[in-house]
């Protein structure tokens, strides 16, 4: 057994954790549970008001974490009471956004500052470089950090242009799929008569929502009566949601709002949809840096349309086990959904290969490979 396993307590810290549902939540849970079950000593750290569990160590932190300055500070000062309580070797792991600035901000507060490893997201690398003296530490603390992990080769690039020094330090690490939504052995009854088409992400125009409207109400009249379009996710945005409802009811399809689901719920629309679509959109201070929900989609042996940005293209394969396509084209959109609504056949290929693929990545790798040589 790696040594880091036998004598290093690893702490992941984080303010973003289920039951918010959201792609750095997801990855410092499905993380933390692998690790634990791996045989890893590891804690979580992460806000009062998350989920708890008797298989993982979590400790709530006693506030609610935002990315303010005041919020920051305050975190800081929790993680230094608590690791002055530590007298053995441990492995701070900054597992997100929110976590990794106010880390950058006071981090020498820590003194002795402990063994870190960072992940990167995707976002913060647009975020956390366009204030000058936040750009420096930043980069500082990349380049003084034990490892880097890295879910898409995007980012790992994106990385390197800003920070070449840390170019050794990168272990470019996919993730998988969230075990709680994971296929089960009774499968729902799909509808011979609708195509069902589901996508799931927060409402709010980074995930391109309007876009997929769009595409669905360029489908020929004929295809499109027989098409159903079913979103899934907190509303972020009011005004965007509002003109999402005014598109759906101009819309020759059936086009529903199903909100934030749980685990289960959220399973049983993987299951009775045919085709998985979510059209993110590059922004100034945001981006898709990997995209578990496509690897979610994929497991239910679903194929996939997506945009391609960002790490979209490390959690999707374009005519593999989906279709990317530009996002500043809305005709390469529209004629890649006419393509998966006409042709079953290419939808069951793609879904196959999507199964296959998503059933090869596991959070035990993930969390063996990023540990055991930290």
């Amino acid at each position: 057994m790696a040594k880091s396993m036998q004598d290093e307590k690893i702490i992941i810290l984080t303010y973003e954790y289920p039951p918010t549902r959201g792609g750095a939540g997801i990855y410092c849970e499905e993380l933390g549970f692998a690790a634990a079950n791996a045989g890893f000593d590891l804690e979580v750290w992460s806000p009062f008001e998350s989920s708890r569990s008797d298989e993982l160590k979590d400790y709530p932190l006693p506030f609610k974490g935002s990315q303010s300055l005041c919020s920051s500070f305050r975190l800081m000062l929790e993680a230094r009471k608590r690791i002055s309580q530590i007298y053995s070797p441990f492995l701070l792991h900054v597992a997100e956004p929110g976590a990794l600035r106010a880390f950058l901000r006071f981090r020498w507060f820590l003194k002795p500052l402990p063994p870190y490893l960072i992940t990167i997201h995707g976002s913060e690398l647009l975020r956390f470089t366009r204030n000058r003296f936040e750009c420096r530490l930043f980069r500082k603390t990349l380049a003084e950090s034990k490892s880097i992990h890295v879910l898409s080769s995007f980012n790992r690039k994106s990385i390197l242009q800003f920070c070449p020094e840390a170019k050794d330090l990168i272990k470019m690490i996919p993730g998988a799929p969230a075990r709680k939504v994971l296929p089960t052995m009774n499968q729902g009854e799909k509808s011979e008569e609708t195509l069902n088409i589901l996508c799931v992400g927060r409402i709010h125009p980074r995930k391109g929502q309007d876009k997929l409207i769009n595409a669905v109400n360029q489908l020929p009249e004929r295809l499109r009566k027989k098409t159903q379009l079913c979103f899934v996710g907190q509303v972020v945005d009011q005004s965007f949601y509002r003109s999402l409802e005014q598109d759906a009811k101009r819309s020759g399809c059936e086009i529903m709002f199903l909100g934030e689901l749980s685990d289960g719920e959220l399973r049983e629309q993987y299951e009775r949809a045919d085709v998985f679509g979510l059209t993110s959109m590059p922004r100034k201070d945001s981006i898709e840096g990997f995209g578990f929900v496509y690897l979610e989609a994929s497991s239910h042996g679903l194929p996939i349309l997506a945009h391609r940005i960002g790490g979209v293209e490390d959690a999707v394969r374009h005519e593999e086990t989906g279709l990317l396509v530009d996002p500043l084209s809305e005709a390469d959109l529209c004629n890649s959904l006419e393509r998966l609504v006409r042709d079953g056949e290419l939808r069951a290929k793609l879904g196959e290969n999507g199964k296959k693929w998503a059933n090869h990545q596991s959070w035990r790798k993930v969390a063996e490979k990023l540990y055991e040589s930290s």
